[in-house]
């Protein structure tokens, strides 16, 4: 089995190939410049000269604040780019794992959103998502979508943030009435790298378990890094001008049967700061 991973330098993207490597599978990452999914014709040549067994495709365009000013190039590179991405898939006949996020909800359920729920972003970046989602599914038969919570284990990410403010003793002023599952993306890599030995096509919400809010969960980061955090929790309108949210991007745990459930974000949090240097 050969994997190709796109945005192989984002988060989850990395995280994926260093567990691919892990387990001793082969495997390609690809990343922009050299690999833009808004080129059609590009990057199915490229995917065809590759010939992948399987693309794990993680979203190129991922600011949401940023979308909303730049919405023809978030859906060129996120719903088209799915589009692409699927082309590419059937032509060599790979497998395909689109990674997608909660905002496709509206989050007005007041339980954590389901693999079946209907659609309803409040934001361009989670239009850009259900269009990615719609096309995978549309054209593909041997697919796995799979949604899962803000994540952690590198790069910029919630945990570096709020380490880096406490060690600065800098105020961090987060919101506190959105609530997600924060995900720990090597333990979302472990699952991916499973899952695309099976044939358990279809939709998946893969996340560990708990609910925080931004303030929370900074909150537990310092906790769990033995620090004082100046952690202030404001209400999401208090927040600097930002796209409109997802107020509860809660999921369901909903995995292939056979497949255990994540530890929790505690347990997640706690191996996450021992294994990665902030």
């Amino acid at each position: 089995m050969k994997v190709m991973v796109t945005s192989s330098s984002s988060l989850p993207g990395s995280a994926v190939l260093r567990e691919l490597e892990h387990r001793g599978i082969p495997c390609l990452g690809v990343d922009a410049p050299e690999f833009d999914v808004t080129k059609d014709a590009e990057t199915r040549r490229l995917v065809a000269e590759n010939a992948p067994d399987v693309i794990i495709h993680c979203i190129p365009y991922t600011n949401m604040d940023k979308a909303e000013s730049e919405p023809a190039e978030c859906a060129g590179a996120n719903g088209f780019g799915a589009l692409t991405m699927a082309r590419a898939a059937n032509d060599v006949g790979a497998k395909l794992v689109l990674l997608s996020t909660a905002q496709v909800f509206p989050g007005t359920a007041e339980r954590p959103n389901g693999i079946n729920d209907p659609y309803g972003p409040r934001n361009i970046y989670g239009m850009s998502m259900v269009q990615a989602e719609d096309a995978v599914r549309s054209l593909m038969t041997r697919y796995y979508v799979v949604r899962t919570g803000p994540l952690f284990g590198g790069g910029k990410d919630a945990v570096r943030t709020a380490l880096r403010a406490s060690q600065d003793n800098r105020e961090l002023r987060l919101a506190g009435d959105r609530i997600g599952n924060p995900t720990y993306a090597a333990d979302l890599a472990k699952f991916l790298c499973s899952l695309i030995t099976t044939n358990a096509y279809g939709i998946w919400h893969a996340r560990n378990e708990g609910s925080y809010s931004p303030a929370e969960f900074a909150a537990l980061v310092c906790k769990k890094a033995g620090r004082t955090g100046r952690i202030v929790s404001l209400p999401d309108t208090e927040m600097p001008p930002h796209a409109r949210r997802t107020m509860d991007c809660r999921l369901a745990a909903e995995l292939p049967p056979g497949f255990p459930p994540f530890s929790s974000v505690e347990d997640a949090l706690e191996r996450c700061l021992a294994e990665v240097t902030y």
